[in-house]
């Protein structure tokens, strides 16, 4: 996964600790701020609902840019359930 990172492939929601305590983001939100902003593709199997209705760049990213995927036996299957046959 690091060197998905350093070619920018990957990227992880920023956290820190302070006095201790580890403070994350809404890692919800930042993932589609991220596909808006770099007009990314979101793999992830959450439908981000509750940002559907935040603003129309959001929407547009969710609808548009959100690819769902699965796991059959070792196989990734990447937005298979979405073909039309």
């Amino acid at each position: 996964m690091l060197e998905l990172e350093l070619q920018k492939i990957l990227v992880f929601t920023p956290s820190r600790k302070i006095r201790g305590k580890r403070i994350v983001c809404h890692d919800d939100r930042y993932i589609v701020k991220l596909a808006v902003d770099t007009d990314g593709v979101i793999v992830s199997n959450d439908t981000y609902r509750d940002l559907v209705s935040e603003c129309q760049e959001f929407r547009k990213a969710i609808e548009e840019r959100l690819l769902m995927y699965s796991f059959v036996n070792d196989r990734l299957e990447l937005g298979y359930f979405l073909c039309i046959c």
